[in-house]
Order: C-alpha cells, then sequence, then structure tokens
C-alpha cells in the first residue's frame, strides 16, 4: 500500500509568531517507487520527511500508511513507524556505540528482536551496503572513512527493514568514489522493492536515481510527475532558484542543434542516445 499525503501542513510556532513549514499537502507515495523531493532550502522537504514516519505530528491533515493514520493512538501505532526508516543528512553524526555490530544492532535491539533474529539482520544490512561483516563487525564506527561511516549509518535504519527508507541528502559531503557507491546502493535498494523518498539538490542524482520528482517551494506542493516532465520545464524551475542536471542542459542543446534526442536524460543513457542518433543520422549536430 502507498504512502498518502492528505492535505498535510505544519506550522513552526516561537512565541508569539507562526511560521507555515508544509501548506496542504496531497500526496502518493506509491509501493517501490523512487520519488525525489526538491525545493530551495527552506522550502520544506525536511519537515516533510520527519512526518513520514511520524517524528513531527501535522497542524492539519494526515499520513497514511496501509490506509492506516501513522499518528494514531493504539497498538499499530509503533510497528507503522518501523515501516518506515528515515536517514538524516550526515547520518554518521548519530553514530555512538563502540563497534559497527553494535551501532548497527541498536534499532533491532529496541524492537525487542531475539538475539539470533537480530544477528541475521544485521548481517544482511550490512551485506545490503557493502559493508564487509568479518572485517568491518568489530571496528569503531568512527575509525571508518566519510563514506563507510554513511554506510553504517545506512545499514542501522536497514536492519529494522523498513518498506519505505527516506533519505535526507545522503550523498552530501562525501567524495565521488563514496557517493558513486552510496548511490548504487540506494538503486539496488530500490530494485529489490525498497521504496525510496530521495531529498537532494544534487539534480543530476535525482537525474540518475528518481522516476518521479515533486517540487516544494515555500511549503507548498507545486511541481509533481515524471522526473523527464519535470527537468524539461527548466525555465520554471530557474524561477524557483532551481537548476536542472547536466544533462538536461545537454539533452537541450543537441537537440537545438539538430538531434532527436527524448526520454530520461540520466548521463549514462543521455550517452548511448546519443551515440545511437549520430549512428542513425538523428539529425546534424555540427
Amino acid at each position: 500500500m502507498p504512502i498518502v499525503l492528505e492535505q498535510l501542513s505544519h506550522l513552526y510556532r516561537s512565541g508569539p509568531s507562526t511560521t507555515t513549514a508544509l501548506e496542504d499537502i496531497n500526496l502518493t507515495i506509491e509501493d517501490g517507487e523512487l520519488l525525489a523531493l526538491i525545493g530551495h532550502t527552506g522550502s520544506g522537504k525536511s519537515t516533510l520527511a520527519q512526518h513520514l514516519n511520524g517524528l513531527l505530528q501535522p497542524s492539519a491533515g494526515r499520513v497514511l500508511l496501509d490506509g492506516q493514520d501513522i499518528n494514531q493512538q493504539g497498538a499499530h501505532r509503533r510497528a507503522l513507524r518501523f515501516q518506515v526508516g528515515l536517514v538524516f543528512q550526515y547520518p554518521e553524526h548519530q553514530l555512538f556505540e563502540e563497534t559497527v555490530y553494535k551501532d548497527i544492532a541498536f534499532g533491532p535491539k529496541n524492537m525487542g528482536l531475539e538475539a539470533e533474529e537480530m544477528d541475521r539482520r544485521v548481517r544482511s544490512a550490512m551485506e545490503l551496503v557493502g559493508l564487509p561483516f568479518d572485517e568491518m563487525q568489530g571496528r569503531s564506527p568512527f575509525e571508518l572513512s566519510g563514506g563507510q561511516m554513511r554506510r553504517v549509518a545506512l545499514a542501522g535504519v536497514l536492519a529494522m527493514q523498513p518498506r519505505v527508507l527516506v533519505l535526507d541528502e545522503p550523498t552530501a559531503g562525501l567524495d565521488p568514489s563514496a557517493r558513486d557507491y552510496l548511490l548504487g546502493d540506494i538503486q539496488r535498494l530500490n530494485d529489490q522493492g525498497t521504496t525510496v523518498v530521495l531529498i537532494s539538490h544534487a539534480m543530476d542524482e535525482v537525474a540518475r536515481l528518481a522516476t518521479r520528482v515533486a517540487v516544494l517551494e515555500r511549503g507548498r506542493l507545486v511541481m509533481e510527475g515524471p522526473t523527464t516532465d519535470i527537468f524539461t520545464q527548466q525555465e520554471r524551475l530557474n524561477a524557483m532558484g532551481l537548476d536542472i542536471p547536466e544533462s538536461y542542459k545537454l539533452a537541450r542543446r543537441l537537440n537545438e542543434a539538430g538531434l532527436d534526442l527524448h526520454g530520461h536524460y540520466a548521463m549514462d543513457e543521455l550517452a548511448d542516445q546519443i551515440a545511437q542518433a549520430i549512428k542513425g543520422g538523428g539529425g546534424d549536430a555540427a
């Protein structure tokens, strides 16, 4: 079942003043999709993310998972929230245990799992993010590289086996190699059926991973649709202070020069299209 946001609003109050962080958001996140949330700083992306697993309570509206309000009181509330895993920006800052194993096991332990099941989940999560168990499980997380620490933090969420994974700027601060490894992890998780909500300022990463994009501006959902439909509206995005991926800029210039390119312009797919267009005489780019 999808996650459904119904007329979701959130107000922050500080003394006599009130700030509207989200206003009347209606959005459905389908099972198994990879949805990107983009928007300028302060547009409400991180606030929305914290509503998806109940960290924040809405001022108005509802968040439904399997048709149930995740903020409802009752026995199922905790179980519903465990189904949505949230990885904050710079999640390695939240690592605190003395070993990688203990850090990844922290969530499953709090779920009340038996030791055998907890161990199975830790091993599985480490495998999913490419951390060799025998080599890494006994090491201090604070001795690892930035990319490895980020993967430990991700494994800690995956060990709780959420159906939905919400990632807030997951590659921020990583070097290109670590960034590429992590993006590969995210793609594999989505390919295996995990629903992913990706919050990112890195538009090339959004183009590479997302099948659908939602755009927030000043707390309102102003655009939503397939990735290609969103990124071909360059002027509208630019007016909101947002850029488009380099691959889309290149595709636009090549189309203006005479090549017939179309579809999803992730960089590797664009390279294939260019090669096919040139081979087939699809235009004169000279």
